[in-house]
């Protein structure tokens, strides 16, 4: 993961100019495509090539087609105006490897490279065509014709050594043009776009996870993106069950790793500030393994990131539903605590809970959740998000929703559970 704003900005630069690439010279582009489909990772035959071995057939043959291939692709981007990458001019070493230019992609050792070793093969040839040879001959004479091939093979290594960096170099850039054209591939089908650096603030418009997106699109369902800026403290994020809050925090994972390896990222806006790490807990950290428990596990985490956070304050932390395996009582004044301490060290962190009675001085968003009108609608299992916003809005009250017995009586749970819970809930309040 990058954390060089330099680097970052030089492949998001590179990344958008493929992306144009493919709008305006697609055809381009898909030649490229098809050439480096033939490329193989010669990278062990150019590691013992610069380490001085002699190489056998078949390790020379992998770098000529490497060579010729990587000269293709050089002039296609020169035909279209577009060097994305500068590759080495590998010409001389072609020249040595395909003495005929015959620009075939294969190699043995050519008569063209020794005239000793053109008369031994024309030699042993008219040997075998003669019915007095003995074996003893043609096999003295083959030995000889081999010994020969060698010599040349280790002195056409030799010579082709004094280009290893170059093949180095190439198979390097060739790499990275496969991954630039990957990377604007998926921005333009996907609908990524291109993120601005920030100093401070992440921000976000209309971000997404792409994974879901394409879920419910094969459902015949739309996602809803929503809108969310994080500055250099905590970020408490409430809301029911199913109201998003962890497809949020996963999100915001994803969009900063993919930023920090220079990709586009899921949202119609992004402006995000660098980091230099990303510290996530998400899902049931239970671990049998280790005779753990959930809360357990998770306790530990949470601590080893506190930790982390103390000693590198320039990290992204993501929390969902802290302390949710514990009573209510202790379960909220843990989540005060770590946010205290995020707060107080100024640690970029956002943290989901159900939890009510949050310290005020947090900033606190809210998922809306159950606001859209239902109507006459039956809702089940399977529709009930059709029903959900999830739009994040400023909440100054701090009192997480009570929805949990309205979804579940509006997933049709049995009616005798929903009344005795309002009951328990209309005596308790009484007190």
């Amino acid at each position: 993961m990058m954390s060089c704003e330099k680097e970052i900005t030089a492949e998001l630069n590179l990344v958008d100019r493929v992306v144009k690439a493919l709008e305006w010279h697609s055809d381009l582009i898909a030649k490229i495509q098809n050439k480096l489909a033939h490329l193989r990772d010669i990278s062990g035959s150019v590691n013992n090539l610069i380490g001085n071995l002699v190489l056998d057939d078949v390790e020379l043959f992998e770098i000529k087609v490497f060579a010729l291939v990587a000269q293709e692709i050089a002039a296609l981007q020169k035909e279209g105006n577009s060097i994305f990458l500068k590759i080495p001019d590998l010409s001389p070493l072609v020249r040595l490897l395909d003495p005929q230019n015959t620009k075939i992609p294969s190699f043995y050792i050519y008569d063209n490279y020794s005239k000793e070793l053109a008369e031994a093969r024309i030699e042993l040839k008219r040997s075998k065509s003669k019915n007095g040879e003995s074996d003893e001959d043609i096999e003295a004479l083959f030995a000889k014709m081999q010994g020969i091939e060698a010599k040349v093979r280790e002195e056409l290594c030799t010579k082709i050594s004094v280009h290893g960096t170059d093949l180095a170099n190439a198979l390097q850039q060739l790499a990275h043009l496969d991954l630039l054209i990957a990377k604007a591939a998926q921005a333009k089908k996907l609908q990524f776009s291109k993120g601005e650096i920030s100093k401070d603030k992440t921000s976000y418009r209309g971000v997404f996870h792409p994974m879901i997106k394409h879920d419910l699109a094969v459902q015949s369902k739309e996602y809803q993106a929503v809108d969310i800026e994080l500055e250099q403290s905590v970020c408490i994020i409430t809301g029911a069950n199913m109201a998003g809050k962890t497809v949020v925090l996963k999100t915001l994972a994803l969009c900063q790793y993919l930023f920090q390896f220079g990709f586009f990222v899921p949202a119609a806006f992004a402006q995000i500030s660098i980091v230099d790490k990303v510290l996530i807990s998400v899902g049931d950290e239970q671990s049998e393994m280790n005779g753990l428990s959930s809360f357990a596990s998770e306790m530990l985490k949470v601590s080893s990131m506190v930790k982390e956070s103390k000693n590198q304050k320039n990290v992204l932390v993501l929390i969902d539903e802290l302390a949710r395996t514990t009573n209510p009582v202790e379960g909220l004044a843990i989540v005060n605590a770590v946010a205290d301490i995020f707060y107080d060290a100024k640690v970029k962190s956002v943290i989901t809970t159900h939890y009510s009675g949050l310290k005020s001085k947090f900033r606190k968003l809210r998922v809306k959740g159950l606001d859209k009108d239902l109507g006459a609608n039956v809702i089940t299992h399977k529709n009930i998000n059709s029903y959900m916003d999830y739009s994040l809005v400023e909440d100054f009250e701090g009192e997480v929703p009570h929805e949990a017995l309205r979804i579940a009586s509006l997933l049709g749970i049995d009616k005798e559970i929903i009344e005795r819970a309002q009951d328990q809930l209309a005596s308790k309040n009484k007190f």
